[in-house]
């Protein structure tokens, strides 16, 4: 039997986030159709584009006619790991479908408003898919870990009784002392740690003098989706208007595994195999507000989209193996598998983003178009209903992520029915470090049969960054470089 275990103590609700969940539910890469993604996303000025939508409310007024858009995206990933010296690489495919359409109301008769437009757009805006193996020789073991969590605990914290059962008192340590307390007993639980009466601490049997093989296993799978009901006008000439109210879903279920063996010849502990899942699911509400300026080929843009406030709700499992052998050679294996979910409910609050873009069409044959945006990571604030139980994380958020601008840019060559496309964009990393973050390349093509449209998209998208195997004890850290292959195909109606 599951049971469900609902936290109600501040001190577990901090266990249970960190500053990459404040960067996770913050970041975006708008995944959008064939043509935006092929020019980096450039949109804010130039609008008559459904994605575009997604940057820029405004966009959809900048269209003549109707129009309902479907895309496919099909993503390769290949995912490189370095550690002591050692270096995997796991790859992996996943498909993803968006769409949106905008309907166009034109004003024959007086006023200055020329049009009205109407649409709704789905987009993935954040995905976490991927795999990723790290593996190699090192000098510290996941004990640590458990070690540190035990701080504070006795060992009549983390015993099971002659009527309690693993499972009951996992989840009543959850109830009443939180995360860290689980994590001791199950390094207790199964013969990991071990407690010095004299001391009052508990210590690992662990050796690892020679150091020690470990294989660190993650799988990932979810988005984050961002649907946009949008309303827009052109007013005079030049001027386009709208608003969007966005409702962002998002889903991420991943898996940890942390593997090791190969301790020292005279260790009681021979394996240890650490093991969690965990399931996101969120719902975020926000309100973007946008305006393009037309004069004759040049456009200016600017997006402004408030602070996005979600509700999240996780639920993680763990389990613990551990094999070991005594002085007579005798081998046991120790599983603590308690069979319980954890659930945090928390909300978060990111900062809002402005979005500066300029673009220029030139003999109606070629387009180059830039974009700006700030992002200002620091502002990400996590929120609970049990008082000020963020206020540590909070500060860390403050103190250790920045404000980024981030660009991108974009071209356009038409050639009657044809159309050649380009783009590059860069990141900036939301820690306040100088090194590469994320960086896109982009090339693209489309033809235009009149009453529809069909394109193609290529992106090149490489994330580079540092992964932490744990938050304390075990903090040493492997190389990531996540490349990403992008294949979209996009077909537009228009009517």
């Amino acid at each position: 039997m599951i049971y469900r275990l609902f936290f109600l103590f501040f001190c577990i609700i901090i266990q249970g986030q960190n500053i990459d969940d404040a960067i996770s539910l913050t970041f975006e890469n708008n995944n959008g159709n064939a043509r935006f993604s092929s020019m980096s996303g450039a949109f804010s000025s130039l609008g008559g584009n459904l994605s575009a939508i997604s940057i820029n409310p405004a966009s959809s007024s900048v269209f003549e006619l109707s129009r309902l858009g479907f895309t496919l995206n099909g993503d390769r990933k290949d995912v490189e790991s370095s550690f002591s010296n050692s270096s995997s690489s796991v790859n992996s495919n996943y498909f993803n479908f968006q769409g949106g359409i905008v309907y166009v109301f034109k004003n024959y008769g007086e006023g200055k408003f020329r049009k009205f437009s109407f649409g709704i757009n789905n987009q993935n805006t954040n995905d976490y898919n991927f795999d990723q193996l790290i593996k190699g020789k090192s000098s510290f073991s996941v004990d640590r870990f458990f070690l540190n969590n035990s701080i504070g605990y006795n060992v009549n914290d983390v015993s099971v009784g002659s009527n309690e059962t693993i499972n009951g008192v996992y989840r009543w340590l959850g109830q009443n002392y939180g995360y860290s307390s689980q994590q001791a007993f199950l390094g207790f639980q199964s013969y990991l740690l071990d407690y010095d009466n004299q001391n009052n601490s508990f210590y690992s049997i662990a050796k690892y003098n020679n150091g020690l093989d470990i294989n660190n296993f993650y799988y990932g799978q979810g988005r984050k989706n961002k649907s946009s009901i949008n309303l827009a006008a052109q007013y005079g000439e030049n001027f386009y208007f709208g608003i969007n109210f966005n409702i962002y879903e998002l889903y991420s279920k991943k898996s940890f595994r942390h593997l090791e063996n190969n301790f020292d010849n005279d260790s009681a502990i021979t394996l240890i195999d650490f093991r969690n899942e965990l399931l996101t699911r969120g719902k975020g509400f926000s309100v973007q507000l946008g305006m393009i300026y037309k004069l004759q080929s040049f456009r200016l843009g600017v997006s402004y989209n408030s602070p996005t406030s979600f509700d999240i709700e996780e639920e993680l499992t763990q389990s613990l193996e551990t094999n070991s052998v005594d002085l007579d050679g005798n081998n046991y294996v120790d599983i603590v598998d308690p069979d319980i979910i954890n659930i945090y409910d928390y909300k978060f609050v990111s900062p809002s983003k402005l979005i500066f873009g300029a673009s220029n069409i030139f003999a109606n044959m070629f387009i180059i178009s830039i974009d700006i945006q700030s992002n200002n990571y620091r502002n990400g604030n996590f929120k609970s209903d049990y008082g000020d139980s963020y206020a540590t994380l909070n500060r860390t958020i403050s103190e250790y992520l920045q404000n980024t601008l981030d660009f991108s840019i974009g071209s356009e060559l038409r050639l009657n029915s044809i159309s050649l496309r380009a783009g590059f964009k860069k990141l900036e990393n939301p820690y306040k470090v100088s090194s590469n973050y994320f960086t896109s390349t982009s090339l693209g093509l489309g033809y235009d049969f009149g009453s529809s449209t069909l394109d193609l998209g290529l992106q090149l998208i490489e994330k580079q960054y540092n992964y932490q195997f744990f938050d304390t004890g075990f903090t040493e850290t492997a190389e990531i470089q996540n490349n990403n292959f992008r294949t979209t195909l996009t077909y537009n109606i228009i009517f």
